[in-house]
């Protein structure tokens, strides 16, 4: 094959022109903190734990859902931590920030 420019096919028209408009730069991706990070970790751990165990149990009959049920409802205080950390360090994002 030849270093010659492939000419565009019959009715095509070679329109690949570069736009060099300046584009505004993105805003930097927010950094979370590393015990935010924990938190979340062992919180989606707690949930899974306390949702997959409490299933478990709820197979067994009667008495597994009298069990199952409460232990599967420890995930509710798992996600709900999780959100105070986050909100936590939401605030105390923006109360370092000026303006």
């Amino acid at each position: 094959m030849d270093d010659e420019q492939i000419a565009p096919a019959e009715g095509e028209q070679d329109d690949d022109e570069f736009d060099y408009t300046p584009v505004a730069a993105p805003e930097p991706e927010r950094q979370v903190p590393a015990y935010i990070a924990i938190v979340r970790i062992i919180a989606v751990l707690g949930m899974g734990l306390a949702i997959s165990f409490g299933l478990f149990l709820m197979l067994v009959g009667v008495r597994g859902l009298l069990v199952g049920v409460p232990i599967a409802l420890l995930s509710v205080p798992c996600y709900l931590t999780m959100r105070f950390a986050e909100r936590l360090a939401e605030r105390a994002e923006t109360a370092g920030k000026p303006g």
